[in-house]
């Protein structure tokens, strides 16, 4: 199997550390570079070499795409800036290769059309990196739901907080992709997963109206934060989801309370843990300690390399990537008319 990389920053490399730890040698892995960065991440984002990628790793390195595509690779793995997806997406997908591509699918729906197009024409798999579907008080709240053991649904309300200026600190962050409008930057793109597993939640809202830009401090292009309160409709009744973004709080939050008619479910995704009331008494709670970040990570790669062995569907495919990202670009457009809008 040849495995691609396109983009080798901390993301892309965490996918390569994980390709080599559950294929080992029965791959072989090669990268197109661009900015040819001298920099090498661990799983806590700390640059341990100043090497290049390739020959920390070993790997072959590309400076041409075009050559890298002849090097007919099995699967390319796209992990870099957000706006760049979709183009390099297709022409891997016109190569006829497999895909993960990091989060989001897209800045915009332009060209998705065309993906989804030769992805169905060429029996490709094309996988969306949403990692915090495999975390485990995420799996927990999905399961709780199907059971529908919290009764009908009253509110939602999902929060990511964190402070811009923390999280890559081996760059200013003014740099960052995460900072810049040309590059798929912004709260709404950058924090996109509370979008994801809420779509796989509930699917779209109905309606949303959303508040939100630049209101802080922070000497960037893009919004750092956004409010959203979302209607859906399921089963003859409506309810609310309140989502929060921002990029300034310190220290980190991030989690999610649903109540229901019998009771509530809350999870802390900072901590780890879970909380399951139900008739005013706690029924399930539980904690994950041994947790680490990397390992929904790693379940992620496992699933998309077996969805691409067995060529079954398995986890995030494009038709999930659409979705959430009509669910972010719905919360951009009310931002901008500051209006109501359908997704």
């Amino acid at each position: 199997m040849k495995i691609l990389f396109i983009g080798l920053g901390s993301a892309g490399q965490r996918h390569l550390r994980n390709m080599i730890r559950i294929l080992g040698h029965r791959a072989e892995y090669a990268a197109y570079r661009e900015r040819k960065l001298k920099r090498v991440f661990d799983d806590n984002l700390n640059i341990i070499s100043e090497m290049s990628v390739g020959e920390f790793y070993g790997i072959r390195e590309f400076y041409d795409l075009d050559e890298g595509l002849a090097w007919k690779p099995d699967i390319t793995v796209i992990s870099n800036p957000n706006s760049m997806h979709m183009d390099y997406a297709v022409r891997a997908a016109y190569a006829g290769s497999d895909l993960f591509i990091e989060k989001p699918l897209a800045v915009s729906m332009e060209k998705v059309g065309v993906l989804e197009e030769l992805v169905m024409q060429k029996g490709l798999k094309a996988y969306v990196g949403y990692q915090n579907r495999f975390h485990p008080c995420v799996k927990k709240m999905k399961e709780i739901l199907e059971s529908n053991r919290l009764g009908r649904i009253i509110s939602v309300h999902c929060e990511i907080g964190e402070l811009l200026t923390k999280m890559h600190g081996y760059e200013d962050y003014r740099g960052m992709a995460e900072s810049q409008k040309a590059t798929g930057g912004g709260v709404v793109l950058c924090q996109i997963h509370e979008l994801d597993y809420l779509y796989w939640m509930f699917g779209l809202p109905a309606q949303l109206y959303a508040v939100g830009g630049r209101n802080s401090h922070l000497e960037i292009e893009v919004e750092d934060y956004a409010v959203t309160l979302c209607r859906y409709q399921k089963d003859g009744y409506e309810f609310p989801v309140m989502i929060h973004q921002d990029f300034l709080q310190s220290p980190p939050v991030r989690g999610c309370k649903i109540v229901g008619e019998y009771g509530r479910f809350e999870m802390n995704l900072r901590e780890n843990e879970y909380e399951l009331i139900l008739g005013g008494e706690t029924v399930d709670s539980k904690s994950f300690p041994s947790f680490e970040r990397n390992d929904m990570f790693l379940e992620e790669m496992r699933a998309f390399l077996n969805c691409v062995d067995t060529r079954e569907k398995e986890g995030i495919d494009l038709q999930d990537g659409c979705g959430s990202l009509r669910f972010a670009l719905a919360i951009k457009e009310s931002m901008e008319k500051k209006a109501l809008v359908k997704c």
